[in-house]
């Protein structure tokens, strides 16, 4: 079972995490107005995700091993390239869909990103396995927005060699923190991104692949450091009531 921590004013004092800041300081929402879901799991305002929510007394401090589920395609939502990209496909062709192959692909870039940033500088070592002490990361893709039709002969017009886009596309994530003994949720993220945008290229299965990696690469660096902030925190806070119980 995950351990709490829950020295004295705990509950009303705001707690400050290292969950990424934008404007303002990151701080998990506390007292009786603080939005708070599942019963544990409080808001943090000022995330560089588009939400966050984190049990502010659990001892994240004793995470130091990270176990990184099959990345979660079984409910994606396909919005379908609008504009004039839409211009290539007339109503034979087939829409936009994530085969096999693609799921794969997907799985094995996150797979291997998501342990290249984890293990960075020492930060986690890697669990085969849930158990004590192993915190589990499970994320899911829940929509994916591509500009172009999908590079395949049966999606793209008869004699369109090359298909130049602006960007790839855009992603959502939904990505869940757990302990790996328990099972119980930690904390939850969600977040929307975009591939960097403002010069046209070409738009290939291998251009929208690159593209995907770097936004796998943005929310592993962002993982890493928001689960160090939080350990330290709760470092900081340990050390805090010891000194009081002496």
């Amino acid at each position: 079972m995950p351990r709490k921590l829950r020295p004295a004013g705990i509950i009303a004092a705001p707690l400050v995490i290292a969950l990424a800041g934008c404007a303002g300081e990151p701080t998990i929402q506390t007292g009786d107005d603080a939005q708070t879901i599942m019963g544990t799991l409080n808001r943090v305002d000022n995330s560089r995700v588009a939400m966050a929510y984190v049990d502010p007394v659990t001892d994240f401090s004793r995470y130091e091993t990270a176990l990184v589920m099959t990345l979660d395609l079984d409910n994606v939502e396909i919005i379908q390239p609008t504009g004039s990209s839409t211009s290539m496909v007339n109503r034979f062709n087939r829409e936009w869909a994530l085969d096999d192959n693609g799921r794969s692909q997907l799985q094995s870039a996150f797979a291997e990103i998501m342990a290249r940033e984890l293990t960075r500088d020492g930060a986690f070592t890697m669990a085969e396995s849930g158990g004590d002490d192993v915190i589990a990361i499970e994320a899911m893709i829940t929509a994916i927005a591509p500009t172009a039709p999908q590079d395949s002969p049966a999606s793209r017009s008869a004699g369109r060699t090359r298909v130049y886009t602006e960007n790839a596309g855009s992603m959502s994530i939904a990505i869940a923190f757990a302990d790996g003994d328990s099972g119980e949720v930690l904390a939850i993220i969600k977040d929307a991104r975009s591939a960097p945008s403002g010069t046209w290229g070409v738009n290939n299965s291998v251009t929208n692949m690159s593209e995907v990696r770097r936004l796998f690469s943005s929310w592993a660096s962002q993982v890493r450091d928001g689960l160090l902030g939080l350990r330290e925190r709760s470092a900081n806070m340990n050390a805090g009531m010891s000194e009081e119980a002496e």
